[in-house]
């Protein structure tokens, strides 16, 4: 997945691939010890691990959203660097992102009456399902193959838009946490902000693009005066 983005010039795929495993083969040893130290025939225990499996994912799709951000705000090796491997990071977030839905669908099929009774909300599943085919969309579509079956503004699109929306679901989770006062664990207070901090840094970066757009215009319109004359 490589949200918002055009094709990145110079990007090593195998070195992608690489470190994606590393992540992965991480996160699976997170995740092991986790369900190791959890009752597994335990709803709660489930649903906490729900949670642990995004807490190890959310900052992938943090860092996602704001790398172009951070590279117009602060241009370097390491902002290019994130510009240039931001599918990488959208697919580290939706390696972690598969955790939790074993876990939900775990939640569902073997405790039933426990998730419609504690876990189940219409207004999150509004939110949830397209949220899981944005971002099934989105990876798919970050390969080559399957790239070639959009058009590239709709693959813009696709990516534009799901990047946004998937940024607004995680963060709007973390705000009813902390607002809600349901439960609020240190994660969801960070997470919260460190969201919050990485669209602030996607208008910044706006604002600075917009204002670098008028500086130029006079110059142009100078250029086009002289041209005629």
């Amino acid at each position: 997945m490589n949200p918002g983005a055009t094709s990145s010039p110079g990007r090593d795929a195998s070195g992608e691939y690489r470190i994606l495993a590393c992540v992965m083969a991480l996160t699976a040893v997170a995740m092991g010890g986790s369900m190791a130290a959890s009752d597994l025939s335990s709803a709660p225990d489930i649903s906490h691990l729900i949670a642990v499996s995004v807490r190890f994912s959310v900052p992938w799709l943090y860092l996602a959203f704001a790398a172009s951000a951070i590279a117009v705000l602060w241009p370097g090796r390491a902002s290019r660097w994130l510009l240039r491997h931001r599918r990488l990071l959208g697919l580290c977030y939706a390696a972690g992102m598969a955790w939790q839905l074993l876990f939900i669908l775990w939640l569902v099929v073997l405790h039933r009456g426990w998730y419609v009774e504690h876990q189940y909300s219409p207004y999150a599943l509004v939110e949830e399902i397209p949220g899981y085919l944005l971002l099934g969309a989105m990876t798919l579509t970050s390969f080559d193959g399957p790239r070639r079956w959009l058009r590239p503004a709709r693959w813009r699109l696709l990516h534009g838009v799901g990047i946004w929306f998937l940024w607004g679901e995680t963060w709007s989770t973390y705000w009813f946490e902390i607002y809600d006062l349901h439960d609020v664990q240190w994660t969801d207070t960070l997470y919260y902000w460190l969201g919050l901090l990485a669209c602030l840094l996607r208008i910044a970066a706006w604002m600075r693009r917009q204002a670098r757009e008028h500086r130029a215009l006079p110059h142009t319109e100078h250029g086009a005066a002289a041209h005629h004359t």
